[in-house]
């Protein structure tokens, strides 16, 4: 796990400083921020003036309304995210997927796998372009909402400067899926619509995956995304912390893919979560805090 900027660190202790004074808001804003903690990888940052591949904004795929319009943005300022979780469907949708390269969504995924996976073998670089980082719903005792807000507000700030990684073991630890040999080992059974559309010379591809709560590295959304295991936090968390889970819903990825060398050389992760967070101290007090992080990188070989 990547240790917190400078920054955040400041950031951090100024904010313990205020919250000492009221135990409560403490415990739960706290957890809050160990999430947020381990959700942002704040690693080494080079900055370079040219790093910011040029994309074209009319590559997403939409021909679904509750698909965020994510594919091939180089600033995804312009994202609207939902905040409510949707019911998960039983079986991925196919409709599109009968006729062309791909005939079903096993197939769709197979490509999408072996090509991704490749930018961990044969990457010379990693551009994470930019981190948008929206904080949703945020459920807490009365007296403290004013302050959760502002806290989470203020720590959720925007990643605007790209950051690269151009060796093999940055790639490996800090590009999705962190600290893993794979980019995707992603499962037909994990989706629950997918998508292709031929460019000519790439293909962009999309997939919503299935909501799930308490994802793991590995399968379902973890096999894909970068996600936070809720014993990472719970390891950090005060004693008086009773319950912690997350659930993950609509969370997609959208990658373009480059034909002819059948590599990935854009991606752009969505993933929409909400945190539940129970404590018991002088009663017990609940909060649900609604946060989605957007990613957006450009991959070279």
């Amino acid at each position: 796990m990547s240790k917190k900027s400078e920054a955040f660190s400041n950031t951090f202790i100024s904010i313990l400083a205020v919250l000492l004074a009221v135990v409560i808001t403490f415990s739960v804003v706290m957890t809050a921020q160990t999430f947020a903690e381990t959700a942002i990888q704040n690693n080494k940052v080079v900055v370079s003036p040219q790093v910011q591949q040029e994309t074209d904004n009319d590559s997403t795929i939409t021909d679904d309304s509750t698909v965020s319009d994510i594919g091939g943005v180089d600033e995804p300022t312009d994202i609207i995210v939902s905040d409510t979780p949707t019911e998960d469907e039983e079986k991925p949708d196919e409709k599109d997927e009968t006729a062309g390269a791909f005939a079903s969504t096993e197939e769709l995924v197979a490509y999408f796998n072996t090509c991704a996976n490749k930018a961990k073998t044969e990457a010379v670089k990693v551009v994470k372009n930019s981190e948008k980082r929206v904080v949703g719903e945020i459920k807490v005792p009365d007296v403290l909402q004013s302050m959760a807000e502002n806290v989470l507000n203020d720590s959720m700030k925007d990643d605007t400067k790209p950051i690269v990684y151009d060796t093999k073991e940055s790639i490996r630890k800090d590009f999705l899926v962190p600290n893993q040999d794979y980019v995707s080992c992603l499962k037909a059974s994990d989706v629950v619509k997918s998508n292709y559309e031929d460019k000519g010379n790439e293909y962009v591809i999309y997939f919503k995956l299935k909501d799930e709560k308490n994802p793991r590295a590995g399968s379902g959304v973890g096999s894909v995304c970068d996600v936070i295991e809720t014993y990472e936090v719970a390891e950090k968390a005060p004693a008086f912390l009773k319950e912690f889970s997350t659930s993950y819903y609509n969370c997609e990825v959208t990658a373009t893919i480059d034909k002819e060398t059948g590599r990935m050389v854009h991606a752009v992760y969505s993933t929409p979560l909400m945190f539940n967070v129970v404590v018991n101290l002088f009663g017990t007090h609940s909060a649900n805090v609604g946060l989605t992080f957007i990613k957006d990188y450009t991959i070279t070989y």
